[in-house]
């Protein structure tokens, strides 16, 4: 069984420990960045399968964040973690933005947690797809 880690990024300090509290037992390592640039410099050092993020924080927004890390981290699982429930939002952040997922604070915590477990899969069978490919010697 592989050991994964995620990224959780978000200017409320409390959402840090809420998720921290709620996924100890699902044997993640956890990273935080309370800041889009935080988060970039964070990832350099320390690659995650998974990132959660806010949209609204000072600075960088999370969508802008998602999109740079959409480039730099194709792979990455991209779950976006919002107090805004805006239909239209949504729509254009999965669209858009490529995002994976898109869950609503408050959240439900047995949703987060398929959420993320399925987010995982995802980034299984891209793993899979891509050697796949270059075994075929295909882009």
């Amino acid at each position: 069984m592989s050991v994964y880690s995620m990224l959780i990024v978000d200017d409320e300090k409390k959402v840090f420990s809420a998720l921290e509290r709620e996924l100890a037992e699902e044997g993640y390592v956890l990273y935080f960045a309370s800041s889009g640039e935080e988060a970039l410099a964070g990832l350099a050092d320390h690659p995650c399968q998974v990132i959660i993020s806010d949209i609204k924080m000072p600075g960088m927004d999370g969508l802008t964040l998602l999109q740079k890390v959409r480039e730099l981290y194709p792979g990455m699982i991209r779950i976006v973690l919002s107090g805004h429930a805006d239909i239209k939002l949504i729509l254009e952040s999965v669209n858009r933005y490529g995002i994976d997922r898109y869950l609503t604070k408050p959240w439900d915590p047995d949703d987060l947690k398929l959420t993320i477990r399925q987010g995982l899969e995802l980034f299984e069978l891209k793993q899979e797809l891509a050697a796949l490919r270059q075994k075929a010697g295909r882009p």
